[in-house]
């Protein structure tokens, strides 16, 4: 996570005021329903999954029941305190970058993570997580990405009342980022209702990438 949002976020995990939904800066913006059955998709009974930035298991706690296992990589443990405990999940309190295992996934998926990057960081990470892709399976990266061009917000939000640090990659940038790093056959997906993209220059889409 870049280091402006991790602080962010640090300052979050130790709030006393911590639920949650707090991992929802926009407390509208709970589409994890949406999220939980779009991965259920691509999902079979026995599928494993890799969920970077699990934050506080908004989407796990719907989705381990219809998969395999999940492991549930989050770098605060008080969000994971929040995560249901389960035989199926397995929770690492890690940072993404530093996150390593030898084990290969069916789903390896960032919901609203890769924003929380710049472009240089994005590719580092698309390249480390490309070799914990089984043969057959796919990553998913769902979150804002800008329509025309970059768009990024490095400074104080006047909604979130904080100091706040996101790039909304042109959504044609983060395709070739991808296939940079060897992914092919990457759908993209108008993942939720209009009503739910609330900016003009950002859209929501959901990327599924294949080996």
């Amino acid at each position: 996570m870049n280091e402006k949002a991790f602080t962010f976020f640090e300052k979050m995990a130790h709030s006393d005021k911590l639920t949650p939904n707090s991992v929802r800066l926009v407390k509208s913006n709970d589409f994890s329903d949406m999220d939980t059955a779009f991965i259920r998709k691509y999902a079979k009974p026995n599928s494993t999954v890799l969920d970077l930035g699990a934050g506080t298991g908004l989407i796990v706690n719907k989705l381990f029941p219809y998969v395999g296992s999940i492991v549930a990589v989050e770098p605060f443990s008080q969000f994971t305190r929040y995560i249901i405990k389960d035989r199926k999940i397995t929770i690492v309190n890690s940072d993404i970058d530093k996150f390593s295992t030898n084990k290969l996934f069916d789903i390896v998926s960032f919901f609203g993570v890769m924003h929380y990057v710049n472009e240089i960081e994005a590719k580092s990470i698309y390249s480390k997580y490309f070799n914990y892709v089984s043969e057959q399976g796919k990553m998913i990266v769902k979150n804002q990405f800008g329509l025309h061009e970059d768009v990024t917000v490095d400074g104080f939000s006047e909604e979130l009342q904080e100091n706040y640090f996101s790039q909304y990659r042109y959504i044609d940038k983060e395709i070739r980022l991808l296939r940079e790093v060897g992914f092919n056959n990457i759908e993209v997906v108008d993942i939720y209702p209009k009503e739910c993209n609330r900016w003009d220059n950002t859209h929501f889409y959901a990327l599924v990438a294949e080996k």
